[in-house]
C-alpha cells in the first residue's frame, strides 16, 4: 500500500513538473499577426530617432511592437536562416526586419526592391542598423 501511494505521488509530481516546463519554457510567443502595434512609424523617421538618441529610442521602442512603413532596400534569403528585409533610411544604417517565419516563393516574388511595405515586428534595438525581429509583412503600402 505504501509503495502504491509513493508511486502515485511521484507520478503527480512528475506531471506537475512537466506542465510547468511546458508552460514556461516550451510555449512559443504568439504570432505577430495576432498582436496589435504599439507604434506606427516611417522607417526614415524611426531610424532618425535611434540615430539622434539611441538611449531615448530604446526606452520608447525596445521590446515594443511597431508597424514600419518603408521602402525596400534589400532582401536576404540565406539558406537555413529566416529572410531579412532591409528598409531604406537617410542615415548610415538601415532598418533590418528579420521575418517571423520562412516566406513562400510567392511572397518572396511579391517583394520588389524600391517598393513600399508595411512591416510589423518587435524592436530589438540598434547595432549600426535598427533591428526588428519576428516581423511579418502586413501590406504593400
Amino acid at each position: 500500500m505504501n509503495k502504491k501511494r509513493l508511486l502515485l505521488i511521484a507520478v503527480v509530481i512528475a506531471g506537475i513538473a512537466g506542465y510547468f516546463v511546458w508552460a514556461n519554457f516550451l510555449k512559443t510567443a504568439p504570432s505577430m499577426s495576432r498582436l496589435d502595434a504599439d507604434y506606427r512609424v516611417n522607417a526614415v523617421e524611426f531610424y532618425a530617432e535611434f540615430d539622434e538618441s539611441e538611449e531615448a529610442a530604446n526606452v520608447k521602442y525596445q521590446n515594443k511592437i511597431v508597424e514600419i512603413v518603408g521602402e525596400v532596400e534589400g532582401l536576404d534569403v540565406s539558406e537555413g536562416s529566416l529572410p531579412v528585409i532591409t528598409l531604406k533610411t537617410e542615415g548610415f544604417g538601415t532598418v533590418k526586419c528579420t521575418m517571423e517565419s520562412q516566406l513562400s516563393s510567392d511572397e518572396l516574388n511579391d517583394i520588389q526592391l524600391n517598393s513600399s511595405l508595411v512591416i510589423r515586428g518587435e524592436v530589438q534595438g540598434m547595432l549600426l542598423d535598427v533591428l526588428v525581429g519576428r516581423s511579418i509583412v502586413i501590406e504593400p503600402s
